[in-house]
């Protein structure tokens, strides 16, 4: 309200006493009551439209439904959608009757009832969308319809929650019954809501621990990229850090050349209790899964607590986490559990667990430190840590530099560097040349972009945490790592696909940007209702998506890496393991192997393991599955295999054969022809 100056206020005064008396007016004729039932009613018919609608849907066999959502086909043709459309005026109807009733009734004071009942079923108007929402075949088949009805979802629920929590306020304000004293005072122990983390986080562990190393037993793992990195392990192991005959082959190499993950060799400790890709599958599981511990930390040091355990469950079930434990295994994964700590660290000014957590994180690959550049110009910018973030984003940007533009040119040629290709300006294969096109031909890098691709990709990250992230300006900064490393590039599908590793460019600064969100959202005049508003929203479409795309849930359609996956074994593929083994156990520890792809991750913990489809030096072994045999590796098979030198030492069923260089016996002439390459 204006504040009136004294002086004024007392000459005002004055001159309201000098006026002579106004004459008396007649009274203002209250406005009728009826047309402000317009809003509660119209959304109570919608109310009862949707939920008809919803049942009916739900009711549905899943095959008839999709025929419904898909091809607009209606069981009975168009008898059938006549009954639809029946019902459905019928539950229209329903709350129109009931709401006359009211107002017939209460008469001027139904405007309040209606209203806070219109308020308070508010966000059922959305529940014809669940059945679209949870149902799988439809959005295999359909991902971008189905992200763009998840997306409506996101943005339009968030207020019909604040709306329906306020009008549970007011019923509750309103009731004359109170709860006993003695349940009026009860308060759930924080310990509980931590343990429920804990929790989870170990259920996440035990179930992606199980179901990827039965991928493993399935042979559904690969030499590129599982042999790889287990090879760099073995290697590193045994004092020879950074090699691997599976990637480079005879001629070596640096694997620092195409990424600089320093952070493997923290690692081999671990890794020498018992070696093998076993047990990188179960490390990945167990820092992914746990890292919902520090994420729930931290946010409980912003938020409240249950809001903290939201957001962790959030990230538990968020399906791009799932996509990269089921291809293979990489360490850009595992920088998310040392992302949160730092979060917590810098939340809670524990300066030691900063240090650390910006020196591990910048062992774990080049391109991280691009995020906690971004991560220390979003403290700078909006003064939550300035000097911190102002030391971060110096010190992040020149160990990228340094790492990039000197240390990985040292130790070899760029590899990755096709990821940006369509962006090289006059040829040139540099990030430096990547810049200069942006900035020289804005409009072309945006044409870039505008990619069905990368639209349903962004919403995949986007829709399910409900656009949260991108609601403040502020925080849409932290979108930019994961921006850079899988938008803007092009020409390799799987940087724009979340069964792939790369989404874990975008998780951490997300589910950071969620927990800062629900902090502004708690300063907000309605923050008391609208930060749960916006939690029930999250939940509901966390959900929504990890039910449809996830790894946890409905899982029919889950893709992992290039496969969709299937949660079993048959009999025959346990039998098909056991007598892999039963062949590796034949081969010397210290023998150089050569293998086909699925079966190259069950022997490359050794100093040298080949892939079968480049050269294989000075290998003594190879091991083949006649099934894994492709269009890569059958030209250098049937250079090698046919040649004398080469002699079966054991087969197992159809499949399965392990050969020896200058071994001689007589099943090897029948086991070459059963390869299709019969011996010269």
């Amino acid at each position: 309200a204006m504040i009136v100056p004294p002086t004024e206020g007392a000459a005002s005064s004055a001159l309201a006493d000098a006026r002579p008396p106004a004459a008396p007016t007649a009274p203002d004729k209250p406005e009728p009551w009826w047309p402000r039932l317009a809003v509660p009613v119209g959304t109570l018919m919608g109310v009862g439209y949707s939920i008809v609608l919803a049942v009916q849907m739900a009711a549905l066999k899943t095959s008839t439904r999709q025929e419904m959502l898909l091809n607009n086909v209606f069981a009975s043709g168009g008898r059938g959608r006549r009954l639809v459309l029946l019902t459905l005026g019928l539950g229209a109807l329903i709350p129109l009757l009931v709401a006359v009733a009211v107002a017939i009734w209460k008469r001027g004071r139904s405007v309040e009832l209606l209203d806070r009942a219109g308020r308070l079923f508010g966000p059922l108007l959305f529940a014809a969308a669940l059945p679209a929402l949870f149902t799988a075949p439809f959005t295999a088949k359909n991902a971008l319809p189905y992200l763009a009805v998840l997306s409506i979802t996101a943005l339009a629920l968030p207020p019909l929650f604040e709306r329906s929590f306020e009008a549970m306020g007011e019923i509750r304000r309103g009731s004359r019954r109170e709860l006993p004293a003695r349940l009026r005072s009860l308060k759930i122990p924080n310990w509980v809501y931590f343990a429920i983390v804990f929790a989870a986080s170990a259920g996440y562990t035990a179930y992606f621990g199980y179901y990827t190393l039965l991928m493993h037993k399935k042979l559904i793992t690969s030499g590129f990229d599982l042999g790889i990195y287990d090879n760099l392990m073995y290697n590193a192991l045994k004092g020879h850090p950074f090699e691997s005959p599976v990637l480079f082959g005879p001629r070596g190499g640096n694997y620092i050349a195409g990424h600089a993950e320093f952070a493997m060799l923290l690692f081999v400790p671990i890794y020498a209790i018992a070696p093998g890709s076993e047990n990188l599958l179960v490390l990945q599981a167990v820092l992914l899964g746990f890292a919902a511990v520090p994420l729930y930390l931290f946010a409980a040091s912003q938020t409240t607590r249950p809001a903290a355990l939201v957001i962790s469950l959030a990230y538990l079930f968020f399906a791009p986490l799932h996509g990269p434990h089921f291809y293979d295994f990489h360490w850009l994964p595992l920088a998310i559990f040392f992302h949160f700590w730092l979060y917590y660290g810098i939340a809670t000014k524990r300066n030691w667990l900063i240090v650390l957590m910006i020196l591990i994180l910048f062992a774990f690959r080049e391109d991280v430190a691009v995020g906690t550049a971004v991560l220390g110009l979003f403290l700078l910018l909006t003064r939550l840590r300035p000097r911190l973030g102002a030391a971060l984003m110096v010190l992040s940007a020149g160990w990228f530099a340094l790492v990039r533009f000197y240390i990985m040119p040292k130790a070899g040629e760029w590899f990755f560097h096709n990821f940006y290709k369509p962006l090289f300006a006059d040829g040139d294969p540099s990030f430096s040349s990547v810049i200069r096109t942006i900035l020289s031909n804005p409009i072309y890098f945006v044409s870039t972009l505008w990619k069905e691709a990368k639209l349903i990709f962004a919403l995949h990250m986007l829709a399910p945490i409900a656009f949260i992230p991108a609601r403040y300006l502020p925080l849409a900064m932290l979108l930019l790592p994961g921006f850079v490393f899988t938008l803007m590039t092009s020409d390799y599908a799987p940087t724009v696909s979340i069964a792939f590793q790369y989404t874990t460019h975008w998780i951490p600064y997300l589910f950071l940007a969620i927990v800062l969100a629900m902090v502004l959202i708690g300063r907000e005049a309605k923050g008391a209702v609208a930060r749960p508003a916006m939690l029930a929203t999250l939940l509901l479409c966390v959900m929504s998506h990890s039910y449809n795309f996830g790894a946890v849930l409905e899982r029919t359609n889950f893709i992992g890496g290039f496969s969709r996956i299937q949660f079993k074994i048959t009999p025959q593929e346990l039998e098909r393991y056991k007598h892999l083994k039963e062949l590796v156990a034949m081969i010397p520890q210290e023998a150089q192997v050569a293998a086909t792809d699925q079966e190259l991750p069950h022997v490359s913990a050794r100093r040298v393991t080949y892939h079968i489809h480049g050269p294989i030096g000075a290998a003594e072994y190879m091991l083949i599955n006649k099934s894994h045999i492709n269009g890569k590796s059958r030209g250098p098979i049937s250079k090698l295999l046919p040649e004398k030198q080469w002699g079966l030492v054991a087969r197992r069923g159809t499949e399965l054969f392990l050969f020896k260089k200058g071994h001689v016996s007589p099943e090897t002439a029948e086991a070459k022809r059963a390869l299709g390459f019969p011996e010269k």
